[in-house]
């Protein structure tokens, strides 16, 4: 799977986009998803352990779920290609319903911005293409790409569909374009269930200590705005999605900065939990979530 994730990968994934039917896209993504898990490597390895770790399963069981998983992650990818090469109108046909939208429109009203919090779950680059499509003001938070040419390409795909990019890391004042497009009152979309530089801080997670995002919570510090997980997950027949919005997540102001860092990302955590703990297979983590973790069952 890491061999494909550079600037020849994602052109020949755009090209084939723009010409082949989804069906196909969908196909040859499962097929190489598939290929990726039984080449083995880390990315299994890190599968194993990290999916392991969430549903206690080993053997068997676990080697299907983790298949399950490599595949959705082709198809997955199959359909950010199709999306790539597509019209709004099919990108829209793809989800089936999208629920909670009530939050977001709450969350504006109030004039200071929302912070979509989302995890490397299901589809989340088709949840922001969505909701710029329908003119919702997008912002989506990256890390910088392998290459200068794979971060200019991905950047124009989400330009096309009326997203900005902020990009963290290279750019020092990152930070500043995510509290200026809140005060905006724009929406900063981010992934939290790895950390962005050194933003992470410690939090329970399935039983185990890892590391979430603060910036969320370093944002709502600053601007007030409210906080809203979102996540687009694959329906279980047809290959449509299911997008919801939860409840913004009620932070606490009280305390000192590192414990109140700690405590509040602790809840975005445990939001998170409930929604992988229901799609497993949908959950693409091919690092180690938990370090230092044995091997063990869930090798």
């Amino acid at each position: 799977m890491k061999p494909a994730y550079n600037h020849v990968g994602f052109s020949l994934g755009y090209t084939a986009g723009r010409v082949l039917p989804r069906g196909w896209c969908r196909g040859i993504g499962g097929m190489l998803g598939l290929a990726g898990y039984l080449g083995g490597g880390e990315p299994r390895r890190a599968a194993r352990r990290n999916l392991g770790q969430v549903t206690g399963g080993n053997g068997s069981g676990l080697d299907r779920l983790c298949r399950a998983n490599f595949r959705n992650f082709g198809r997955m990818l199959g359909d950010y290609f199709y999306c790539a090469g597509s019209e709004p109108e099919a990108i829209r046909a793809l989800v089936r319903r999208w629920d909670g939208l009530e939050h977001l429109r709450a969350g504006l009203e109030r004039g200071r911005g929302v912070i979509l919090v989302t995890a490397h779950l299901g589809n989340w680059e088709l949840g922001g293409a969505l909701l710029a499509l329908d003119r919702w003001p997008i912002n989506v938070v990256t890390l910088p790409e392998p290459t200068g040419e794979l971060t200019r390409m991905r950047d124009a795909n989400r330009r096309r569909l009326g997203i900005r990019t902020i990009a963290v890391g290279a750019d020092p004042f990152s930070f500043v374009e995510m509290i200026a497009a809140l005060k905006r009152n724009e929406i900063v979309c981010m992934l939290v269930d790895r950390p962005y530089g050194e933003t992470g801080v410690p939090v329970e997670f399935f039983g185990r200590t890892t590391a979430f995002s603060s910036a969320p919570v370093l944002l709502w510090r600053h601007t007030g705005a409210v906080v809203i997980p979102a996540f687009v997950v694959q329906g279980e027949e047809g290959g449509d999605y299911l997008a919801f919005t939860r409840e913004p997540i009620a932070l606490d102001p009280e305390g000192e900065r590192q414990e109140n860092l700690e405590r509040n990302t602790q809840e975005i955590a445990l939001n998170f939990e409930s929604v992988i703990r229901q799609h497993p297979e949908q959950w693409f983590n091919y690092v180690p979530i938990w370090k230092n973790m044995p091997v063990g069952s869930h090798a």
